[in-house]
């Protein structure tokens, strides 16, 4: 259920907006679904299907019809969540006003060199202004009764020093770190996988960095050894400079040669099933655990976050387990399924409830970049 949920609440993210901009055009259109007694109309439902594939063609192209299924699922239902959400603002006298509206566009505008450039940008891809102004107003309603509802939400020093206590040796220790270098003599197969492995080829690769160990031995500085000489691409322009690492990104063999040079030490040849390998760590950042002094602000910003969007899932459930809700079309959505009529999680057919343990990043409103992502 929670899972479900969760998509659900990322949904309504864009479908606010698309339900209060489309008001226009759902009037003679067909009711797929009802939610006491408010109708979603399927106009709505394939607005903004076209919606989502004109913003994103590529990722919408080969779409099968499962898929698309799926799709008009999670928009029905996240509909019917928006719905819900309005028709508590109206009971609970919730609204956004103009001067608020006018305010945030102001500082969208703002971002352009000019409204005209604003205008344009609009235009290129296929928003109406008007769509923008129903989505702040949305926004400003949502995030007010995402206020009203989480307000109870208290974080303590007591309860963050606790987390931080329980979860110290997991959470709060920093890794080793090493800042490493590579000149690398790949195997020809790795590049072209058409090549079978073999011994000659494997033999040229290692006469190759034979040779770069001797320039290095020599005095030859491993910055130009590694622009000359590595087949490393991505790293050979910057001297073979792959940042710093931790254990576990690399290859075992590349770690263990890696992780037991001192700073500034230059390793011997390296095999690894890339090819061979030269290494030089540049800095070494010893782990160590971070105090409690160090995280407490973020820590305390994460647990009443991660408390918050609980509460909100709590809230979203109980505007859907005390609502009349209706599907009328051959596409059933899932509110009805996640409470039973005794208001516990309903089960799947294998007996669980499905519930994920929570991240606590579920999206029950939209951050304060949301709106710019539209024109990005």
């Amino acid at each position: 259920m929670k899972k479900r949920l969760q998509r659900l609440i990322t949904v309504i993210s864009l479908i606010t907006a698309l339900a209060l901009s489309i008001v226009f055009i759902s009037g003679c259109s067909a009711t797929v679904a009802t939610v006491n007694g408010v109708a979603v109309k399927q106009s709505e439902v394939e607005a903004y299907i076209n919606f989502i594939m004109v913003q994103d063609p590529e990722g919408t192209t080969d779409l099968s019809e499962e898929e698309i299924n799926d799709l008009e699922v999670n928009i029905i239902d996240s509909l019917l969540v928006v719905k819900l959400l309005e028709q508590y603002a109206e009971e609970n006298g919730i609204a956004a006003t103009q001067e608020e509206i006018d305010g945030q566009m102001n500082a969208i505008i703002a971002s352009y060199p000019s409204e005209d450039d604003f205008e344009s940008d609009l235009k290129a891809k296929k928003i109406k202004r008007e769509f923008l102004e129903y989505e702040l107003k949305s926004q400003i309603l949502r995030t007010k009764i995402y206020a009203e509802a989480t307000a109870s939400i208290i974080t303590t020093g007591e309860m963050v020093k606790e987390y931080y206590e329980e979860n110290r040796e997991t959470l709060f220790a920093i890794s080793t770190r090493i800042r490493v270098s590579h000149i690398l003599s790949i195997f020809p197969w790795i590049e072209d996988t058409s090549i079978e492995e073999n011994d000659q080829a494997k033999e040229t690769a290692r006469e190759k960095i034979e040779f770069v160990a001797e320039q290095l031995e020599k005095g030859a500085e491993f910055g130009d050894m590694a622009r000359e000489f590595s087949d490393d691409t991505a790293t050979g322009a910057d001297g073979g400079d792959l940042g710093f690492i931790t254990r576990g990104q690399m290859v075992e063999e590349f770690e263990e040669a890696a992780f037991s040079l001192e700073v500034g030490e230059v390793s011997g040849i390296v095999e690894t099933q890339f090819g061979y390998h030269i290494l030089k760590v540049f800095d070494r950042e010893e782990g160590r655990m971070q105090e409690y002094d160090e995280v407490k602000e973020s820590l305390s910003t994460y647990l009443s976050e991660l408390k918050k969007a609980e509460k909100w899932e709590e809230f979203i459930m109980g505007l859907i387990d005390n609502a009349e809700i209706e599907y009328l079309s051959g596409v059933e959505g899932t509110l009805n399924s996640t409470l039973d009529s005794t208001g516990e999680e309903s089960q799947d057919e294998t007996g669980s409830s499905g519930e994920e343990e929570s991240s606590g990043e579920e999206d029950g409103l939209l951050d304060d970049e949301s709106i710019e992502d539209f024109l990005d």
